[in-house]
């Protein structure tokens, strides 16, 4: 269920984070260690019950004066899930994301959502985001936030299940359905020669279990198609599809 993209050009395993080098700290210039940032958050998950599913981490060159360091900024992203929390499918999955940089370009920082992006030229998303400068505080502040945001995943998890449940609920008309797609182009879902791809998908899913005539079957149809856009665009693209679709529920 959850849509986590990773952009790097240099992937790396868990095992190669840990082994990065740190920068020296100075009076106002805290780095936190990739290593020890990541056990962080995995400390987080794992107080709340969260299981990580699978992981994927890049790692990006910088310099902190005339010094280069060819790990100065780590990106990853995780896909979670809970027992207990679940749709009516069975399993219902989350993704998280997480950077880190010791040069400077940008504090640690923390998103989770259905829709996360985490890319090397610095485009971060997802529904919920926290994450501290590496301040003279950090090492107290840091750990502190990421327990507070995976505290209030659950509420979040299960706002997502009942949106879900709806979709299915919602039917719609080959009428209403044209109109939707009008909508999905005039609110920047997607751009107008996406809408005869989506139609197609919708009226014929390559995946059995959306060929029903709901709102959800048209959520996959247009998520499908979006495969094929640039990923700069698709968290943006997803979070108004979500809008729109909520909007056709209520009506």
């Amino acid at each position: 269920m959850a849509e986590a993209t990773l952009i790097t050009s240099n992937a790396v395993t868990e095992t190669e984070i840990y082994r990065s080098e740190t920068p020296p700290e100075t009076r106002t210039h805290c780095p936190v260690p990739h290593g020890k940032f990541v056990d962080q958050v995995k400390a987080a998950l794992g107080f709340h019950k969260w299981d990580i599913n699978s992981s994927e981490y890049g790692l990006y060159p910088g310099k902190i004066g005339d010094v280069k360091y060819p790990d100065a900024s780590m990106f990853g992203i995780m896909k979670i899930s809970k027992e207990g929390i679940q749709t009516a499918d069975g399993g219902y999955e989350l993704a998280l994301g997480i950077r880190n940089s010791h040069d400077k370009r940008f504090a640690a920082k923390v998103a989770v959502g259905l829709v996360v992006m985490v890319c090397e030229n610095l485009d971060f998303y997802g529904e919920y985001v926290t994450g501290h400068k590496h301040t003279s505080n950090v090492n107290e502040n840091l750990l502190p936030r990421i327990f507070g945001m995976i505290s209030n995943i659950d509420g979040a998890h299960t706002d997502h299940a009942e949106q879900m449940e709806l979709y299915r609920w919602r039917q719609i008309s080959d009428t209403e359905t044209h109109d939707i797609i009008v909508r999905c182009v005039d609110d920047k879902v997607f751009p107008w020669a996406y809408g005869e791809k989506v139609l197609k998908e919708f009226r014929n899913p390559r995946h059995e279990e959306f060929k029903d005539r709901n709102v959800w079957g048209f959520n996959n149809a247009v998520t499908e198609i979006l495969k094929a856009r640039n990923t700069r665009y698709l968290s943006d693209s997803t979070r108004k599809l979500h809008n729109l679709l909520g909007e056709v529920c209520l009506n």
